[in-house]
């Protein structure tokens, strides 16, 4: 399977789970439905701000879209501590 086919099925999955249809999420995106329907079946890629809508418009990270991965929840956690420091007491 292509890249560009593995990222077309999870934009898929997330809009099915999400339960926005192809022309509610293009909206969202500021894409066309057309084209939305050749990226979720790896016809076509996309350049990295189209990219970037879709992962906003489902609320995703950019990262899950490309890899399958989501930020580990640790990774949050230490966030909120690491902003709550000094910047002294950060280094």
């Amino acid at each position: 399977m292509s890249f560009d086919a593995e990222i077309g099925m999870r934009i898929r999955k997330i809009r099915k789970e999400r339960k926005y249809s192809r022309e509610e999420l293009a909206e969202y995106a500021d894409i066309s439905v057309n084209f939305l329907g050749a990226v979720e079946t790896g016809k076509k890629g996309m350049k990295v701000q189209y990219l970037a809508n879709i992962a906003k418009a489902l609320n995703v990270t950019t990262d899950y879209l490309i890899y399958g991965s989501e930020p580990l929840e640790q990774n949050a956690e230490i966030n909120a501590i690491l902003s709550s420091m000094s910047a002294e007491k950060r280094k």
